[in-house]
Formats: structure tokens, C-alpha cells, sequence
């Protein structure tokens, strides 16, 4: 009998352990995530930025406003200038003399893109607040300027570069010359981009930006040269309806499309 006491008290006694154990060691209390910051909770509700954008164009600039519709979404209007030309153009450098020629340049383009569109920020649970990715999407009407790249005195749509085979020599504009044959154009294009804002204080305003950006012109416009010389086997310039100007023949179509990938950087604050 007293054994069987013992026996019996012994195995309370290690319940009792066993439930000491489980209170002290189980699983703790799963705490509740708090609510990732916004700027729209924070009370900001206007951006101003500067938007600087480098692609297969050349250099862009921007300004941008912003507006905080909810937590995670903003209306984005952008309003800059641009140049504009065509992938295959080559520059080339006379290290004597330090000049610059890009071979078959007709007209030098800059535009003016005037774009409306918004801004998810993504991930907003998952990604800590001062590194918030997000995507936008834009687009609206683009205005352009074309401006011609060299003196086509003889207006027979290619450069005579050469004083041996032409007897002269076409001059390159630089760009404060050329203007007073200046082209309008209109077109529309629009921006995909993906995104990351910077920092823990939401008043400053500091983006990397990676997308693509697109233009099209519907008329399309005279980059490169569209008429060649039609030289004869020998490699000269003909004459054969003897009108004193060297024959052509057609060379470069116009470009309706423009299309590039962008990387751009963002400055701003907002309020």
C-alpha cells in the first residue's frame, strides 16, 4: 500500500511539473502587426518633384506634381523636355580639331511631354517603410520641335561633305543655329515604371526609378537624311539631267516610333 502511495503521489507530482514547464516554455502570445506608415495617414496630401530621366534619347527633365488620393495610390502629372533620335545614330569625334558629326543627321529633335497618370506603392505589409516599391503608369500628348542638323544650301536632302567630289562643303549647325526652319510636331506617348522611395521621413521626397517610355508621331519625322547621292561604279557624284545638282535617291523613311528604356532619379518634398 505505501508503495502504491508513493507511486501515486509521484506521478502528481511530475503533472504538476510537466504543467510548471508548459506555462513557463510554451508558445508566446503572436503579436499583432502594426499598420505600415503612409502618406496619406501622416497627412500629407500634395507632391512637388523634379524628375531627371536618362535613356537612349539623351538627358530629360521634368517636373512632376503629386497627389495623395488614399494610402497607397497618387495621381501623377509631368510636365518636361527631352531630346529625341534614332537608335542607329553614331557620333563620331575629330580629336584634332575637337569637333562632332553623327553621319546621315537631318534634324535634331527635342520634345516636350506633358503626362497624366498614377502610382501604386506595392508590398506595403511585407517591405519595411523606408524602402517602398511601387509601379506608375502614365501617358498624355507630346509636342515636338525638329530643327535642321546641317546648312542644306542646295535643300536636296542629304549633306555634301566632301569638297573633292562636291566643290563644298555643307556646314554643321551647332545648336543655337538652324532654328529659323524649325518643324512642329504633335504626337502622344506614356511611361511604365517600376520603382523604389527612399527614407523614413515622408516629407522629403527621394525615388529610383527603371522603365520604358515611348513616343509616336503619326506623321512622323525627318531624323536622318532621306535622299543619298546616286554615285556612279566609280564612286562620283552624277548629274545626268544635267539640272547642276547631284542625282539622289530615296535613303531613310521618316520615324513614327520612339521607344526606349529609362532609368530616372526623383527630388522633391511633399506636404
Amino acid at each position: 500500500m505505501k508503495h502504491s502511495l508513493k507511486f501515486i503521489g509521484l506521478l502528481f507530482l511530475m503533472l504538476f511539473v510537466s504543467q510548471s514547464a508548459m506555462a513557463q516554455f510554451g508558445e508566446p502570445e503572436v503579436k499583432r502587426k502594426t499598420s505600415p506608415r503612409n502618406l496619406y495617414d501622416e497627412g500629407f496630401r500634395n507632391g512637388y518633384a523634379v524628375y531627371i530621366a536618362l535613356n537612349d534619347f539623351g538627358f530629360g527633365v521634368s517636373g512632376q506634381y503629386r497627389k495623395v488620393l488614399n494610402p497607397y495610390t497618387e495621381l501623377l502629372i509631368t510636365a518636361g523636355v527631352g531630346g529625341l533620335r534614332d537608335p542607329s545614330e553614331q557620333t563620331f569625334i575629330d580629336y584634332t580639331f575637337g569637333f562632332r558629326t553623327i553621319p546621315d543627321k537631318y534634324r535634331r529633335v527635342v520634345n516636350f511631354p506633358i503626362f497624366v497618370g498614377f502610382k501604386q506603392r506595392v508590398f506595403p505589409e511585407a517591405i519595411q517603410d523606408n524602402f517602398r516599391p511601387f509601379y506608375s503608369l502614365s501617358g498624355g500628348p507630346v509636342f515636338a520641335l525638329s530643327v535642321p542638323y546641317f546648312d542644306d544650301t542646295n535643300d536636296n536632302g542629304f549633306r555634301e561633305n566632301d569638297r573633292l567630289l562636291y566643290g563644298f562643303n555643307e556646314n554643321v549647325y551647332d545648336v543655337f543655329t538652324g532654328w529659323g526652319n524649325t518643324k512642329s510636331h504633335f504626337g502622344f506617348g506614356g511611361e511604365f515604371i517600376l520603382g523604389v522611395d527612399f527614407g523614413e521621413n515622408f516629407a522629403s521626397l527621394t525615388s529610383v526609378q527603371f522603365g520604358y517610355t515611348v513616343r509616336y508621331f503619326n506623321e512622323g519625322i525627318q531624323i536622318l537624311e532621306p535622299f543619298k547621292p546616286d554615285l556612279s561604279e566609280q564612286g562620283f557624284p552624277q548629274d545626268n539631267n544635267n539640272d547642276g545638282l547631284v542625282d539622289v535617291e530615296p535613303f531613310n523613311d521618316k520615324r513614327k516610333f520612339f521607344g526606349s528604356v529609362q532609368i530616372t532619379f526623383v527630388f522633391g518634398i511633399m506636404r
